[in-house]
């Protein structure tokens, strides 16, 4: 097999795996299930980004998804007082209302995808791009990195006081 083809089956595998992860999550009672098969998705979009050559997507989404939004989310189910779970069954109104817009917004979607025409690169993009996007980061954007960071810092003072016992 061709570089491609191998490309193409790790491409659908990790599409197929990325599904199995979203359905797992939405369709589990148990939050910690649910939470785990979040990460798996996560991780096979990570997958996906490193196809595409993103490898500095690959990394921040493993980094700041799986690695620190998902321990924050374990750490909140697991110090939530009592057990959670979540209702068995929601109103059949609600099930059908929830298709209706999942199915318009899967045709729009498809709708889109076929009507763009796609241009395809004559070879892959298999320059590093971690490089680039520091010293982007590091030199013309380094006044909105910095409040960023100001701004999140912030906000974690801010969620520390108001958590904290009197």
């Amino acid at each position: 097999m061709t570089s491609d083809a191998w490309a193409a089956v790790f491409f659908y595998l990790a599409a197929l795996i990325a599904i199995v992860g979203a359905l797992g999550m939405v369709s589990s009672a148990n939050m910690v299930r649910s939470a785990l098969s979040l990460v798996l998705a996560l991780a096979s979009v990570a997958v996906i980004y490193l196809l595409l050559s993103a490898d500095f997507l690959a990394v921040s989404q493993i980094f700041v998804y799986i690695g620190a939004i998902m321990i924050l989310m374990l750490f909140a189910i697991m110090l939530t007082p009592g057990q959670v779970e979540l209702p068995a069954m929601a109103e059949r109104g609600q099930h059908v209302l929830a298709a209706v817009v999942a199915l318009t917004i899967g045709v729009i979607s498809i709708l889109a995808i076929f009507a763009q025409p796609w241009q395809l690169r004559a070879a892959p993009l298999n320059a590093p791009t971690s490089e680039p996007i520091g010293s982007l980061l590091m030199g013309t954007f380094v006044l909105p990195f910095e409040i960023a960071s100001l701004l999140l810092t912030a906000g974690m003072i801010g969620a520390i006081v108001i958590a904290r016992e009197d």
